[in-house]
């Protein structure tokens, strides 16, 4: 309101309203009325946080996160919202990092990295371990690690931002991120990142990207086509780690907590926050992560004209930091700003009657899901996947049925495939570990289901000429 405009308002006002208003304001407020004097406009309101699917930076994230301030009985878990769409999830059982991974009772407690594309590459990480991993006095589990690329190679400035139980705190982003004077230690030691020489007269300590440590024997599950996790127990330096999703280790936890499973991690004061940030993980992972129907990066993209450089999957727009989007050409003989790592569709598809001997048995195969890989003629997959195998072996009188699968790979060229899977099944009625092979060149298909732990064969065969066949699909 402008000032003649409050005056006139006022002065309009019959004297005994005057003293009405004066004894309901109060003195004090009329005193600070008195001293304040006539105000002008309207008062300056904060900065929307920022949605979570718009967050790129340390300082969106931070934003975000400030949206949730004053929250009671939050945690860490609460941070999972504010987390950008299509980001990887990787898990390793490493011990080589400021976030230690650790086994408790029956259940491995990794460290969560995602990886999310840009521009900027986006790199938050999570500890699933309630214990250890103290930095300016949080624990591991309590704290958000993040990197955020600052050029072409990847090279990050860094933060670590402590939730620690309780009301959920206001944060300031310049206090988060690791700086000259706020030094988090991100550099520090041999099991750490490496600094990067500074490129401005920036005061905030840049890392080099940690690839390098990233043991591969350590790496229990992955959604990055450029990352391999384990298929069978490796050793990860002092740790046994064995090949598990995080749809497993939630349960592992909830069974632990629930009396059904170990109880030593029941006994821990911070058990209830390890599930949840477990299940807020994974929620995430079905629902906005890099391989959901709705958020897929694309094996196709806007045109770009830089060949090799990184790109903006918006606009085809070259950019001078590490995207995960990179000018590529196409089969159209186009570059197209696509995916370093798409996600793409598989459906594969068959079945029939196949001998072994003049034995027969029937087989029916329905297999699909979503799968990152920068190639359509070769994938694996750990995780989602849908459908059904199943078999009748007639000479055994053997019967397969309601399996489910924990791992599927393919190798395809033009029609021809060969695809390999394993899960498990009844077999008979009894819960039996179950691996198969189903292959299709040219007309000629065969199939083969075993018992994983002893390989005897179940069913299958040769395909009988015009009664077996297999069809694999993948998305572009």
């Amino acid at each position: 309101m402008a000032e003649g405009s409050r005056r006139r308002a006022t002065s309009d006002r019959p004297l005994v309203s005057l003293f009405r208003y004066a004894f309901g304001l109060g003195v004090g407020a009329l005193l600070a009325l008195a001293i304040l004097g006539p105000t002008c406009g309207s008062v300056p309101t904060a900065e929307p946080p920022v949605e979570p699917d718009a967050v790129r930076t340390i300082e969106d994230f931070v934003s975000c996160l400030n949206g949730l301030s004053g929250r009671q009985n939050a945690s860490i878990a609460d941070t999972v919202e504010c987390l950008p769409p299509k980001c990887m999830i990787t898990l390793t059982m490493s011990r080589l990092s400021a976030q230690k991974a650790c086994v408790i009772g029956d259940c491995q407690l990794p460290r969560v990295l995602l990886d999310c594309p840009g521009p900027p590459r986006f790199r938050p990480s999570y500890l699933l371990c309630p214990t250890g991993s103290v930095a300016g006095g949080h624990l591991g589990i309590d704290r958000v690690e993040v990197g955020e690329a600052v050029d072409a190679a990847g090279n990050m400035r860094m933060a670590d931002i402590p939730i620690p139980p309780g009301a959920f705190p206001q944060l300031d982003a310049e206090g988060v991120l690791s700086t000259t004077n706020h030094d988090k230690g991100c550099n520090e030691g041999s099991t750490c990142h490496t600094a990067q020489e500074q490129s401005d007269l920036s005061d905030e300590i840049l890392s080099r990207p940690l690839e390098a440590f990233l043991r591969p024997q350590c790496i229990i599950d992955t959604e990055d086509c450029e990352k391999n996790a384990i298929t069978t127990p490796q050793g990860c330096g002092l740790l046994q780690a064995r090949p598990q999703s995080l749809a497993e280790l939630c349960d592992c936890i909830g069974f632990a907590i629930d009396d059904l499973g170990d109880n030593a991690i029941k006994a821990l004061p911070n058990a209830a926050i390890m599930r949840n940030l477990c299940n807020a993980l994974e929620t995430y992972q079905n629902t906005r992560g890099a391989c959901t129907m709705a958020d897929c990066p694309s094996a196709s993209g806007p045109l770009c004209f830089d060949a090799g450089a990184p790109c903006d999957p918006s606009t085809g727009d070259t950019v001078e930091v590490d995207a995960r989007y990179h000018c590529v050409a196409t089969e159209s003989d186009e570059f197209q700003c696509v995916a370093d790592c798409p996600c793409r569709t598989y459906d594969l598809l068959g079945g029939g009657k196949y001998l072994v001997n003049g034995a027969v048995s029937m087989v029916r195969v329905e297999l699909d899901g979503l799968v990152a890989t920068p190639d359509p003629g070769e994938f694996a997959d750990d995780d989602a996947i849908m459908g059904t195998v199943s078999a009748f072996n007639y000479l055994t009188h053997t019967l397969i049925e309601s399996v489910s699968f924990t791992s599927l790979e393919a190798t395809q060229i033009g029609a021809d495939f060969s695809a390999t899977g394993a899960g498990t099944a009844l077999v008979n009625g009894v819960t039996t570990n179950i691996e198969f092979d189903a292959t299709q060149t040219g007309s000629d298909a065969s199939f083969e289901l075993r018992n994983a732990d002893t390989s005897a064969v179940l069913a299958g065969g040769i395909g009988e000429d015009d009664r077996s066949a297999f069809q694999l699909s993948v998305g572009p």
